[in-house]
């Protein structure tokens, strides 16, 4: 164990401010830069993105911008446990951040979309593996018993960027330019590499075997990429086609990766009986389910309630705001109440969805607010003492592919609800002009089958304790047998 590691443990138990001892500043620092580029570059881009089109044509790519940057944030995720078993951590990361950097500069020069494109889909694969790293180092730089507290913060800094990020790209957008905006966001991870490089010691053997996973990240690409487009398809019915084949694809490679020498992905999952399993199952379903609040909120609060792009976005990011909140206000809470927010998380955010679905048509604004309110307390609420849990039960072994799923397969989760609630959209008629039937049917299937997956995420979690009690139970047993 770590000095910091041997701190955090002793004061653990203690008042919150323990986590803001000296020895964990700079780590805190750390994971909470490597989450919090990826939000920020996330809004900044998208703030500055319409004018980029603007200047350099290609309107129709626009949504391919978004799209194919979530594929490479996927695929550098998945990649980061191997990264890591080869370079190290310090040297992942420091190489994850010059390709962010590299990324942002090739989209602030570009002569053309297409150039845009790339840049984006190179910053999208270094982000990725900062996320998934800044997880795995949670692990290793705090003590378990702290874990909770430090995704608090990273609920926080999440927030935080959703509302400082479309800020500072507007502001230098308006000011200078989009490419000032772009080159500004190339120069973020100068700090968070100056940290890694203080900080981080490949101390362990690095435990990397075996040839490149070409196939697998091949199979899980053209999976993530299907999934991705699938909404962008003329016909509803090839979109589901799609979905179900992008779905194929990515179920195909884990199986191969099981195999594996080295892995990707913890070869527990897709299991329904690993407790581990069951978390990312949990993990996976909400973002699934919450995917129509990012796609759709700001879109029918603008068309169909009159307000202003940034007042809608503002609007729209209220779940952000009370998801960081109630992390921070939660993440002090005894142990003997983590397993009642961990069931409370999905269970609210069911409710959310379900109040926003009959409330987005006629219904008084603030009946919406406290929705989408609703929404982020439930991710607030359970998101960190879920993480902990399952990064605490990882296989032996295999504990850096468990703590890279978290983040990839909420991804995946994301994207896969992304492109079902694009076609349920799209279906119900939200592409042409909005009348208050089309409004209520296409919220109806938005959001109210987000609260149904989002029921099925609260099932999952009650399977996910449910396993881990019975696991405590084999270990006392075990123990008052010896």
């Amino acid at each position: 164990m770590s000095a910091t590691q041997s701190s955090s443990a002793a004061g653990a138990e203690e008042a919150p401010s323990r986590l803001l001892q000296r020895a964990n500043i700079a780590p805190l620092a750390l994971v909470n830069l490597g989450v919090g580029l990826h939000a920020v570059i996330w809004y900044m881009a998208a703030t500055a993105m319409p004018t980029a089109i603007g200047d350099v044509g290609g309107a129709e790519y626009l949504s391919w911008v978004g799209s194919l940057y979530l594929v490479t944030t996927i695929l550098g995720g998945a990649v980061t446990a191997m990264l890591k078993g080869h370079f190290g951590a310090r040297n992942a990361m420091l190489g994850a951040g010059f390709v962010v950097m590299v990324g942002g500069l090739v989209s602030a020069v570009a002569p053309s979309v297409g150039f845009i494109l790339a840049g984006r889909c190179i910053q999208g694969l270094g982000e990725g593996v900062l996320i998934a790293l800044s997880y795995v180092i949670t692990r290793e730089l705090f003590d378990n018993r702290l874990v909770p507290r430090v995704f608090g913060t990273l609920a926080a800094t999440w927030g935080g960027a959703v509302f400082f990020g479309p800020l500072v790209g507007g502001v230098l957008t308006e000011l200078f330019s989009w490419r000032i905006a772009f080159l500004g966001a190339a120069l973020l991870p100068l700090p968070m590499q100056a940290l890694a490089w203080m900080i981080l010691r490949d101390k362990h053997e690095r435990v990397f075997v075996g040839k490149p996973p070409l196939l697998r990240v091949s199979l899980l690409a053209i999976g993530v990429i299907g999934i991705a487009v699938a909404d962008r398809i003329g016909s509803s019915f090839l979109g589901a086609v799609t979905i179900v084949a992008g779905i194929a694809a990515v179920a195909l490679a884990l199986k191969l990766d099981r195999h594996a020498a080295t892995h990707l992905i913890t070869t527990v999952f897709p299991s329904l009986r690993h407790r581990v399993s069951l978390g990312l199952w949990v993990l996976i379903l909400m973002p699934m389910a919450e995917a129509g609040v990012f796609v759709y909120t700001p879109y029918l609060l603008q068309l169909d309630r009159g307000m202003t792009p940034t007042w809608a976005g503002y609007f729209g990011a209220i779940h952000a705001l009370t998801w960081s909140l109630s992390a921070l206000s939660v993440a002090s809470l005894p142990p003997r109440w983590h397993s009642t927010v961990i069931l409370a998380g999905p269970a609210t955010l069911a409710l959310g969805l379900a109040i926003q679905a009959v409330t987005m048509t006629g219904g008084p604004i603030l009946h919406v607010g406290f929705a989408l309110a609703l929404v982020g307390i439930g991710f607030g609420i359970s998101h960190s003492f879920i993480n902990q849990r399952i990064m605490a039960a990882a296989p032996e072994g295999q504990e850096d592919a468990t703590a890279t799923a978290i983040p990839t397969l909420e991804c995946l989760g994301g994207a896969i609800g992304a492109a079902a609630v694009g076609l349920i959209g799209n279906a119900a008629g939200f592409a042409g002009p909005l009348t208050s039937g089309i409004v209520a049917r296409g919220s109806l299937g938005v959001f109210g089958g987000g609260a149904v997956v989002a029921a099925l995420a609260t099932l999952a979690a009650l399977a996910f304790l449910r396993s881990g009690a019975r696991h405590a139970a084999l270990v006392r047993s075990s123990s008052q047998g010896e």
